[in-house]
């Protein structure tokens, strides 16, 4: 059995294949807005009528804070956006900065075919991702673009 909205094969623990084997069972998207909090256990720290901000459920390692923004409505695609919706991304993206007191970090999106991006999930969403302080010199944070 194949879930187009997940590509089970980038989990990265235990737990995440654990949840990733039940959406892929139950053969529906993790991130819309009928299925979220049955799969994603962290709250939505800030949300507007096209993002929601979260806590990344299994964050990269040494990146405080890992967050997500989900888009509120089901797309994949950059061309499914609007104007209106990528200016809220950025106005949640500024209020992150500013809320965590961010002096560094990215901002990564991947957007498509899972099986071909390197994404766990098909539904839009953006990575807000800050080295942690405890961050071990010279370790990098990478984020993965492809398969």
């Amino acid at each position: 059995m194949t879930n187009r909205f997940i590509d089970l094969n980038k989990a990265r623990t235990d737990e995440q294949r654990k949840v990733m084997q039940d959406i892929e069972q139950a053969a529906e998207c993790p991130f819309c807005q009928e299925n979220l909090a049955k799969y994603h256990k962290k709250a939505i720290i800030k949300s507007g009528e096209y993002w929601q901000l979260t806590e990344n459920q299994w964050p990269y390692e040494y990146t405080d804070p890992h967050l997500i923004a989900i888009s509120v409505k089901h797309v994949e695609m950059l061309s499914d956006l609007s104007q209106e919706s990528f200016a809220e991304l950025l106005i949640l993206l500024q209020w992150a900065e500013q809320e965590y007191k961010v002096k560094a970090g990215g901002v990564a999106m991947r957007f498509g075919d899972v099986t071909k991006t390197g994404a766990s999930v098909s539904h839009l969403h953006a990575h807000f991702i800050i080295p942690a302080v405890s961050k071990p010199e010279g370790h990098k944070i990478r984020f993965k673009i492809a398969n």
